[in-house]
């Protein structure tokens, strides 16, 4: 399968006037061609900084520190090696995201079209006709069969999941070889949530989209995606195919996720909850394993020294101390 997004050895750090810390560090990811790859994790895991480093939108503080993300379509680029300029092209064309919380992310003061058409008269030369066209065939392909009223409606008049669906055309308007979906179903009901989630896979099969999803909800990640990240303070400690973590969890975090899970036949059974807290991005530089305070398999080397991601069994990667030899990890 061709690669469209490579991401290899991601760091981020903050930089301060009182202090400088690292707080993403050493993602590799590769999502290949109309792949749908989940990232999953508490909050506070990183997995929003890592996408908003894909698309160049880091808050001023953050910088990255080392590492590529390349964006494989018609021509390779670095994306961390771009100019402010050239990636408002990238942006919306090649690269698509849907934002957590669509009410905050479209603007208040215009209509739905004026922002749903500014995507193309940014990215085509097309006639305003053309435009309006395209605009009012993309809101049919998402489920809104009123274009022509919502067109003139604000982001206030809409419900959540209108709101969504016109985000997601937004997204999808210029056929992005990429979407980033950044939680895009936490604020919805169940119902709508699983229309969101069809509809998604649904453009991404026709448009020919690889798809990145966001989500702390394993639920999501396993309805939708093919491949599947976890992430666990700034770093990415279990990577492989979703049936083969739900299969065979390897990292204790991923173990503790997948324990606390509820379902219909544990009625009665106390719900399961990983102890402990996420260590802050400044205690990070102080531990070795950043999971070690609240593993229940820790050992003395996980406190001092980090581990490596390592291949456990084909295609299953790990970022554990269990999984080492004995005999390395004793020495």
């Amino acid at each position: 399968m061709s690669t469209v997004l490579d991401i290899e050895n991601l760091s981020i750090d903050v930089k301060t006037k009182k202090q400088n810390f690292n707080i993403i560090k050493g993602i590799d990811l590769k999502i290949g061609k109309k792949m749908k790859y989940g990232i999953v994790g508490e909050s506070g895991s990183g997995k929003s900084l890592t996408s908003l480093a894909i698309m160049n939108l880091l808050p001023d503080v953050l910088n990255i520190s080392e590492g590529s993300i390349t964006l494989k379509t018609e021509n390779e680029k670095d994306l961390t090696a771009l100019t402010k300029r050239q990636m408002q092209h990238v942006r919306g064309n090649e690269i698509s995201m849907i934002f957590q919380e669509p009410m905050t992310a479209l603007d208040p003061l215009y209509t739905i079209e004026h922002q749903l058409l500014e995507v193309l008269r940014f990215h085509t030369k097309l006639s305003k006709k053309e435009m309006r066209d395209l605009g009012l065939e993309m809101l049919e392909k998402v489920g809104i069969s009123r274009g022509k009223e919502i067109f003139k409606s604000y982001p206030h008049q809409l419900s959540g999941g209108m709101r969504q669906r016109v985000m997601i055309a937004m997204a999808l308007i210029c056929k992005p070889k990429l979407l980033i979906a950044d939680e895009p179903t936490t604020a919805l009901d169940v119902t709508i949530q699983a229309q969101i989630l069809d509809l998604m896979n649904d453009l991404s099969e026709t448009n020919d989209t690889s798809i990145l999803m966001i989500t702390h909800d394993l639920g999501v990640i396993l309805e939708t995606c093919e491949r599947v990240a976890v992430m666990y303070a700034g770093q990415v400690v279990e990577e492989t195919t979703v049936r083969e973590l739900f299969k065979n969890p390897k990292h204790p975090y991923t173990q503790g996720l997948l324990e606390s899970i509820k379902t219909l036949g544990d009625r009665g059974k106390s719900l399961y909850s990983i102890p402990g807290n996420v260590p802050t991005p400044p205690q990070y530089q102080e531990m070795g394993c950043r999971f070690a305070t609240r593993c229940p398999y820790a050992m003395d080397i996980c406190k001092t020294k980090e581990p490596d991601m390592i291949e456990v069994e084909h295609d299953h990667k790990s970022k554990c101390w269990l999984h080492v030899e004995e005999d390395a990890v004793h020495e």
